[in-house]
């Protein structure tokens, strides 16, 4: 028999609205997100239509297509790539090489437009100049600049307007481009390969040649997963330990040898183990299995988040909160920002933020810890909580069902629950001014979710729900 219980909503901060954001992704100075309503958003510069058809910078999200079936994106440096619930590619921004695929070079393409007929893209990632793909049938695809054997078809220099399979093997699992010529990917046999330019050995095969084909970079087979920055890479094993190659001028690759060694081959990053990496422009990011939060490399702008502009040269903390679980970095240069999320869904930033990219509505004012931002989501105003009996539902922390009592000022409400990752889990309708209903959670794994009221688009009351 179903127990019933007893909850009353509190009010909680506009911050916690960052996870109706499906995590981010960064180019150089824009950033792009799908929300867990399958709309897609953007904020940051647009000069050549990486946002669409705003040709400025816009610090707060807009709304980049009317279409509610966004399921992907994927931020180059001056584009953004996006794949709908119906497998299908779209794409935006810089074309120039024929990096957007659509058979064109044309600089700008502020309008968002497909990709060829495919209905099977998984993953793109996007480099300065060309582009690779990823399909649901385990190929790869590449199109763009191709002077250093990009394609991997052992063909120079035509550029590839439009995609083209690279190699014919199926059992590819992951992709990543550096932001120079270099591409890599992970096979399902947990092995790694790379193909194009070989600068200071970043193939991890102690040699500075570039590779025509795909090319095994050393012969593990344990290999979990692999993020690519501008010049150096970091990669876990499936035992959760962090390997880096590439350049370490800065710091990067955490090892802390000496900065001007260019590490031809892959070098284990202390002895600890970690969940989750991220190697950006000379910068790299990792979270431990603790919910920690680390930092590493340059760090001019306070990119690394520590509150100093020192580089570090091995992993550094950042506080001491352990509730992290996504972190994302951007921009070049010393125009370097980051982003991430903790478990309770909120948005932090740090960094660079000379044309927007926080995505609070402030421009410049970089910070150098992080720093919440509010409003990403919605835009709450302190009335709107006036009503003590605006919405009441018991209780909390709950097992199975969910008493819910509501007085409001129009019918035809909604109640939206998601999880910690932002994703909208169950929807209720209430269809009178003034009544009752239930929520059965007893399906629901344990944990935190919020739930949101909503009389049209506008949130009336809001509150963390425990689910045991």
């Amino acid at each position: 028999m179903l127990k019933k219980i007893t909850l009353f909503f509190l009010w909680v901060s506009a911050s916690t609205y960052g996870q109706c954001y499906n995590g981010f992704q960064i180019g150089d100075y824009h950033v792009a997100s799908i929300k867990s309503d399958g709309t897609l958003w953007g904020w940051g510069l647009s000069d050549i239509g990486q946002l669409s058809n705003t040709l400025f910078s816009n610090p707060t999200p807009f709304q980049l297509s009317p279409a509610t079936d966004w399921s992907k994106v994927s931020a180059g440096d001056n584009n953004t790539f996006i794949i709908k619930s119906n497998g299908t590619l779209w794409a935006m921004g810089k074309g120039s090489y024929g990096l957007l695929g659509n058979g064109s070079t044309t600089q700008s393409n502020p309008t968002l437009q497909q990709i060829g007929t495919a209905a099977n893209w998984q993953k793109i990632s996007a480099s300065t100049d060309m582009t690779i793909g990823l399909k649901t049938d385990g190929t790869i695809w590449g199109w763009g600049q191709n002077d250093q054997y990009e394609m991997g078809n052992n063909t120079c220099c035509a550029n590839q307007l439009t995609p083209i399979q690279i190699g014919t093997a199926n059992h590819w699992v992951d992709i990543e481009t550096s932001r120079g010529a270099s591409v890599f990917a992970l096979k399902n046999d947990g092995t790694i390969w790379g193909w194009g330019l070989n600068l200071g050995g970043l193939l991890a095969d102690n040699t500075v040649m570039a590779r025509s084909v795909p090319t095994q970079l050393n012969t593990d087979t344990d290999w979990a997963s692999i993020h690519v920055g501008a010049a150096h890479i970091l990669a876990l094993k499936t035992n959760g330990t962090l390997w880096s190659w590439g350049g370490g001028e800065y710091g990067q690759t955490g090892d802390g040898l000496s900065p001007s060694l260019y590490r031809s081959y892959p070098r284990q990053v202390g002895t600890d183990t970690w969940s989750k990496v991220f190697a950006g422009w000379k910068v790299s990011f990792g979270i431990k299995p603790d919910g920690t939060l680390w930092a590493w490399g340059r760090n001019d702008v306070g990119q690394l988040g520590i509150g100093n502009t020192t580089n570090q040269f091995t992993p550094v903390q950042l506080g001491t909160d352990t509730d992290w679980v996504d972190v994302v970095s951007g921009g070049a240069g010393n125009d370097q920002f980051t982003i991430a999320t903790k478990s309770d869904g909120t948005v932090w930033a740090w960094g660079d933020n000379q044309v927007g990219q926080y995505g609070n509505g402030t421009v410049g004012n970089p910070v150098y810890v992080p720093t919440l931002m509010t409003g990403l989501c919605a835009t709450l105003n302190a009335t709107e909580f006036e009503q003590d009996n605006v919405f009441t539902m018991y209780p909390n922390p709950a097992k199975d069902v969910v008493s819910l009592a509501y007085n409001l000022t129009d019918a035809n409400a909604t109640v939206e629950v998601f999880d910690v990752t932002g994703r909208l889990i169950q929807n209720v309708a209430l269809n009178s001014v003034t009544g009752s209903s239930e929520l059965n959670v007893s399906a629901y794994p344990a944990g935190v979710y919020l739930v949101l009221i909503k009389q049209g688009a506008a949130v009336v009351s809001s509150s963390k729900l425990v689910v045991e």
